[in-house]
Formats: C-alpha cells, structure tokens, sequence
C-alpha cells in the first residue's frame, strides 16, 4: 500500500509562494468574503484597500496579508442620522499593522497634494 500522496499546485509545498501576499476581500450579501485585488506590494495594497468599494453598503472589506497569515486593515461602518432621520453610513478604516497603517497616512497624503494640483491642471489656474 503507497502511503506518500502527490502534491499539486494547490497543495504542494510551492502553492503557499504563488498566492500573493496581499488579497482584498469584499464581504458579499450572504455574509461570505470573496476574494478580489491581490499584490505582493503593500504599498499597492493599501491604496487598493483605501480605494476599494463595498459590495453593497455596509458591507465589509479586509486586507489579508496571506505570508503571515492574518488581517492587516478592515473597515467598519458607523451609521448616524441625518437632520432629517435618514441613516447614513460613515466608513472608518481600521489597521491592524503599524507598518500597514503608516503606509496608509503616507498615500492619503499623497492624494492630498495632488488634489490642488489636478484642480489647477482642469481650471487652468
């Protein structure tokens, strides 16, 4: 009786070094997290992270980082009432990863500083 079983891409030893290190997962209606964005670069990550959408509003986002194997960043909604009553939901990042959340405040800025530029490259001013 052969006791040693074949490997394959999807069990083997060399499956973990083909799965990207980062992944985005968005949370579907029926609560399951499918995958989508995946990068080795985190610095790619998390502007993919902080630009992505929920499948529908409310719904969850989290950015795993497959080689240590945990949740670096989600996002969690807070929902307040307008003057008028409506609900609406405020989206807030969280990081679960000093380095993660450093590269975060580092592309925010970036947008920061080129949102006057592309102002003044549309109005000509």
């Amino acid at each position: 009786m052969k006791t040693t079983h074949q490997t394959s891409a999807l069990t083997g030893a060399d499956a973990q070094a083909s799965v990207a290190r980062y992944q985005i997962y968005r949370q579907n209606r029926a609560g399951h997290f499918l995958p989508g964005y995946r990068t080795d670069s985190a610095p790619e990550a998390v502007e993919a992270f902080l630009h992505q959408s929920p499948v529908f509003e409310g719904g969850g986002v989290r950015l795993l980082d497959h080689h240590d194997r945990r949740m670096v960043a989600s996002v969690e909604w807070r929902t307040e009432k307008t003057g008028f009553g409506f609900p609406v939901h405020h989206r807030t990042n969280r990081f679960h990863d000093a380095m993660i959340e450093q590269l975060a405040g580092e592309v925010l800025a970036r947008e920061t500083l080129r949102e006057p530029v592309r102002h003044s490259l549309l109005t000509g001013i």
